[in-house]
């Protein structure tokens, strides 16, 4: 099941340098994407983020909190 899309963003990363990711939505708009304490802590994290930069991949952004999201696009299962 997908989430509502009034929910989500759709950002490409363009800029990573710790703390901050730098994205752009699909409609050319620049975000800040907030990391957490835990994903700050995380060298497993920032390897995947640098690489999802290099991709040039699009990531799921929460729109209320410029977050990314876990769950990718689709719901988690216990809300599904």
């Amino acid at each position: 099941m997908l989430l509502n899309e009034f929910d989500m963003l759709t950002a490409q990363l363009t800029a990573v340098t710790y703390p901050n990711i730098q994205a752009r939505t699909e409609n050319g708009a620049t975000l800040m994407i907030h990391t957490n304490q835990k994903q700050r802590e995380d060298p497993a994290f920032w390897q995947s983020i640098r690489a999802i930069l290099k991709a040039q991949l699009w990531v799921p952004v929460s729109k209320r909190l410029h977050q990314l999201t876990d769950t990718d696009w689709l719901l988690p299962p216990t809300q599904a």
